[in-house]
């Protein structure tokens, strides 16, 4: 009877533990953040026709742009509003780098998906109100799935 007790309350005792290995996973779902400015920066007659392109002059609007390591996956970008922004295959630009580009609400926190691998990150309404640009790079086989870099610095797109 005493054994019986000891391996019920052993048993509990093990099933109540929970696993580091858990808690490191998560973790590592988290983007690398970058806040450069210190780029080569696109002419600014470049700069303005994208901003009216995007019509995203008033300080409400950041440009959202994707780099590399797109391969035609499918990208669904949602804002915390739950309005669907972008639902489209992006593919990088070997010779510019460059993927595509969106404009974003930067007052409210903006959610990417990759449907391709299942990893998601967010764009903080918090960060991307002091910036203009924000860059999202992916990074397969990596520590960590994105990389996101703030900056009021537009890159050459062509």
């Amino acid at each position: 009877m005493k054994k019986i007790t000891f391996i019920i309350i052993a048993a509990l005792t093990l099933v109540m533990c929970k696993s580091a290995k858990t808690a490191n996973a998560v973790s590592e779902k988290k983007p690398d953040v970058q806040y450069r400015d210190d780029f080569r920066a696109a002419p600014e007659a470049e700069k303005d026709a994208l901003l009216n392109k995007l019509n995203a002059n008033s300080g409400n609007y950041s440009v959202l742009i994707f780099t590399q390591n797109f391969k035609g996956e499918k990208v669904k970008v949602t804002n915390s509003k739950g309005k669907r922004l972008y639902n489209q295959n992006v593919i990088s630009n070997l010779k510019t780098g460059i993927a595509g580009q969106i404009r974003i609400d930067n007052r409210y926190d903006t959610y990417i998906h990759d449907n391709f691998t299942g990893n998601e990150t967010t764009v903080e309404a918090e960060e991307a109100k002091k910036y203009k640009f924000i860059y999202l790079m992916k990074n397969p086989g990596g520590k960590n799935p994105f990389t996101i870099t703030y900056s009021n610095t537009l890159r050459p797109l062509e």
